[in-house]
């Protein structure tokens, strides 16, 4: 049996935040961080069992034996508005009666999570590199952007003992990258473009770009508000003591 509702969210929060949201609820739902998810650029599928999935794939629809699963997709109202609806699809084996009291509760759930950041934040330090997580996890893999304090010794090569840099994973970063991109291409000869292999080197002026859209993007991305401050505070500490300060990426 299938329930389907509309969900009008909040004009302000961007799809990102809006995914977030999403995600703690099922967290909570589940009871566990360990559940099936598959996400695109306008949706999120979930079940606990990840076998479901290949009968979704399969057949484009749960088999009747499924548990549960839950659909969310996102429309946008006007075309490039960033105004969006969420349309919630679930999924179970229950009567339709008991179904749609089950459906009424998980509605309020949903929308309790919708009015709400997700608050998550983790700082460790190892020798000069602090391991700043968000929503990265152990299982997401090793792919991520180092930030770096930059000045040069007498012969133009990197100064030893600058401060402490930051270790960042590609999950949290995406949102970091949406300010830095703000300065691109750069006028530097070999670095005109963002470089997510190797290394970057960014000026102070450039820095302040990037800061001024970081505080944009806290606004709009609630649950990640005090993750773009922490990262932003340490880089203002940074440019107190020098005029660069270098990403490099390992993808």
């Amino acid at each position: 049996m299938r329930y389907d509702i509309d969900i009008a969210c909040t004009s302000y929060l961007t799809l990102h935040e809006q995914k977030l949201r999403i995600k703690s609820f099922l967290i909570e739902y589940f009871g566990t961080v360990h559940f099936s998810l598959v996400e695109t650029g306008s949706s999120i599928t979930a079940v606990q069992e990840e076998t479901v999935f290949f009968e979704w794939v399969n057949a484009g629809r749960p088999a009747r034996t499924t548990k549960e699963l839950f659909l969310f997709e996102w429309t946008e109202q006007e075309r490039w508005s960033e105004y969006f609806l969420l349309k919630c699809s679930f999924f179970n084996r229950l009567e339709v009666n008991s179904r749609q009291k089950q459906f009424e509760k998980i509605v309020l759930q949903i929308k309790e999570h919708m009015e709400h950041p997700t608050l998550t934040l983790y700082i460790t330090q190892k020798d000069n590199l602090i391991d700043v997580r968000q929503f990265h996890r152990r299982g997401d893999g090793n792919i991520g952007y180092g930030l770096y304090p930059y000045a040069e010794d007498e012969k133009g090569h990197w100064r030893d003992n600058l401060g402490v840099g930051l270790w960042i994973y590609r999950k949290d970063f995406h949102l970091l990258y949406e300010g830095i991109k703000e300065v691109y291409p750069l006028k530097v000869k070999g670095f005109e473009n963002f470089d997510h292999t190797g290394m970057n080197f960014i000026s102070k002026s450039e820095w302040k770009v990037i800061l001024n859209h970081w505080s944009i993007l806290a606004i709009s991305n609630p649950s990640s508000a005090e993750f773009i401050d922490y990262v932003g505070r340490w880089v203002v500490a940074t440019l107190e003591h020098v005029d660069e300060i270098a990403i490099e990426g390992n993808l």
